[in-house]
């Protein structure tokens, strides 16, 4: 599922979020957790990463501290660090 990177009108906080692309707009619909703001969706370029030889001979540093700092914050996750 691809990731979409979400921010508050208002306050400018920001956060990210795994949705399908159907769904990428859901968290639209409600206010900001903070302030109850608007919320929008902040456009990113996709990237692919090539899996044949293992993505983590082919990922730079700073998307693995990413993927570092989504796994400490999605307990459940099955993202292998």
């Amino acid at each position: 599922m691809p990731t979409y990177q979400y921010e508050c009108k208002d306050c400018g906080s920001s956060w990210e979020e795994f949705h399908k692309v159907a769904e990428r707009e859901a968290p639209l619909k409600v206010p900001c957790r903070l302030c109850f703001g608007e919320i929008k969706l902040i456009p990113q370029i996709p990237s692919m990463i090539s899996m044949r030889d293992g993505w983590q001979r082919h990922t730079s540093d700073g998307w693995k501290d990413r993927l570092k700092e989504i796994k400490k914050n999605n307990p459940g996750s099955t993202i292998d660090v």
